[in-house]
């Protein structure tokens, strides 16, 4: 299936480096949707994100490596996010010279696929009880973050959510610096009202709501009961959404050194297959926006099991000269008292995988494999390699993306299994 067919969601966020907007999407599996409708048991919550090459040569979310990734994954059912780094297709900013709002950028799309997920529940019951809580009240942009248990009416699921941060050449490049996933969370578990944080989260829990939603009225009317639903609701299951969760007087503004302030409503926001526009919901009266000293309910999420996937990663001198030779490092992404992980560490002591071909123009075999062992023969070390001969950094050659494919299924089915 194409790419293109599973995409559920389009919409933007603001960097929590600097609030400058992004341009995301969310891919659904499709036994997401067939599991709901047809008991098939508990779906176990399963996110990866794939970060794309550097955006000055044309990098971005519709780079056809990252797409090859994503529809590998998407095959195993995990629910896939997509980004555009700052400077990057539709994303607005231009891209930094020491990739550290770059790391802030990763750091924001993590925050929202872990609330994203948190929230989502595909095999809800339905109980009238519920009927709110499943997102048919207020409007998006009222919509506070849920508790743990208030969009299931029950247990959160018992096996923890599995995480795939992953990249491709410059995207990779990020992963590699990427702090702890539980110092990402920390930042995002009390955010001050306004800030990039507490957009984040809002938007994550309202998008999360409305698909909950969406799916028992689908499953009501497939089970020929009818599920009154406000006049300008709909079914659709690919969403676009741009603009702001809180109101302009409360939300930060664009804070990226010398550029032009983000624009306050980005797009407008339109069901793509319906046409609706969702903005009717802020004009209806149901709800107002967050006042001043409102923002979303401190969330307690749970650390999900993170892996890290890396294709064709960029590695010194060319790495340091995408970044005038500055290294991003952890620290500089996350605030406050929280413990950070130094920049590299997390890939031996989570399962990593590492793919390269040898014929990478941009970094030698030589040094991909020196670097490879020296990560992979430390004691305990969880980090893999895996070399594909005859294949250059953009996979082009021919047999060279069969075999990337093949690597990352069976790299990711193993995560399963374990």
């Amino acid at each position: 299936m194409a790419l293109a067919e599973q995409l559920a969601l389009s919409f933007t966020i603001p960097s929590v480096h600097d609030d400058t907007v992004l341009d995301c999407r969310v891919y659904h599996p499709i036994n997401l949707t067939r599991d709901c409708h047809e008991g098939r048991g508990p779906w176990q919550k399963r996110g990866a994100i794939i970060a794309h090459p550097y955006a000055p040569l044309g990098g971005s979310f519709d780079d056809p490596v990252v797409a090859a990734v994503a529809q590998e994954l998407l095959q195993l059912d995990f629910i896939v996010g997509t980004f555009n780094f700052r400077g990057g297709g539709e994303s607005k900013g231009h891209t930094s010279w020491t990739a550290k709002a770059e790391l802030g950028d990763y750091l924001s799309v993590i925050g929202f696929l872990t609330h994203y997920l948190h929230h989502l529940q595909p095999t809800a019951p339905s109980t009238s009880a519920q009927h709110d809580a499943l997102g048919l009240g207020p409007p998006l942009s009222t919509i506070p973050s849920l508790g743990p248990d208030t969009a299931s009416g029950g247990a959160r699921d018992a096996s923890p959510t599995i995480l795939i941060l992953g990249g491709y050449s410059y995207g990779a490049m990020i992963t590699i610096h990427l702090p702890s996933t539980a110092a990402i969370l920390n930042r995002f578990r009390a955010p001050s009202v306004g800030s990039a944080e507490a957009e984040i989260s809002l938007r994550a829990a309202g998008l999360a709501r409305q698909w909950n939603a969406e799916q028992r009225q689908n499953e009501e009317m497939r089970r020929g009961r009818s599920l009154r639903l406000p006049h300008n609701r709909s079914t659709s299951h690919s969403i676009v959404v741009g603009g702001e969760e809180t109101n302009a007087e409360t939300r930060r503004a664009s804070r990226e050194s010398k550029r032009p302030s983000m624009e306050v409503v980005r797009r407008s926001v339109d069901l793509v297959r319906k046409g609706r526009s969702l903005s009717r919901r802020q004009q209806s009266g149901s709800g107002q926006s967050l006042a001043p000293d409102e923002g979303p309910e401190m969330v307690e999420i749970s650390v999900p099991r993170t892996c890290y996937l890396l294709v064709s990663p960029l590695l010194p001198p060319v790495s340091r000269l995408a970044t005038l030779f500055t290294a991003p490092t952890a620290a500089d992404s996350v605030r406050g008292p929280s413990h950070v992980d130094g920049a590299g560490s997390h890939l031996t002591s989570h399962l990593t995988l590492a793919v390269y071909g040898t014929k990478d123009g941009f970094t030698s075999i030589k040094k991909l494999r020196r670097w490879a062992q020296e990560l992979s023969s430390g004691p305990h070390s969880r980090f893999a390699s895996r070399e594909v001969d005859g294949a250059g950094h953009f996979w082009q050659e021919v047999g060279t993306e069969v075999v990337l494919r093949r690597e990352v299924k069976q790299w990711a089915q193993g995560l399963l299994e374990a």
